[in-house]
């Protein structure tokens, strides 16, 4: 490749930028020997099958993400249901208060407490895609 890189150089390509694109290739050229050298290396770096690849993942782990959001959502969902009723219980002396206080209560807190740190980190993952 390097063999094919010194070759002599006698085609012209001519692309047109707005200022600001023609400021970011000479911003970005600088640790180049000249710009034709900076475009030259990044279209030998470009691979097209990879970001491909990459992108089909993406997809992929977005319908993964967005199936585990709707089971979250539903799990969530039936946790909040199950404690209230335990709690109504709790309350209509069909269930013992001590009972759900010292045994169910400290049991579903711990519980409550993963569903939502799920929540949050699913949240940030997708506030950090976001900005890819």
């Amino acid at each position: 490749m390097k063999k094919e890189r010194k070759r002599n150089k006698t085609q012209s390509v001519r692309i047109r930028l707005n200022e600001e694109e023609a400021g970011m290739f000479k911003t970005k050229s600088k640790q180049y020997k000249n710009m034709s050298a900076m475009v030259r290396d990044a279209v030998y770096r470009f691979d097209e099958t990879s970001t491909i690849r990459k992108i089909e993942a993406f997809q992929e782990l977005t319908q993964l993400y967005k199936l585990y959001q709707v089971e979250l959502s539903r799990l969530g969902g039936n946790f909040n249901q199950t404690v209230k009723r335990a709690n109504q219980l709790a309350i209509g002396n069909e269930l013992t208060t001590q009972y759900f206080e010292k045994i169910l209560f400290p049991k579903v807190k711990p519980i409550l407490s993963l569903l939502r740190q799920i929540k949050k980190r699913q949240d940030y993952i997708v506030k950090k895609i976001n900005k890819l």
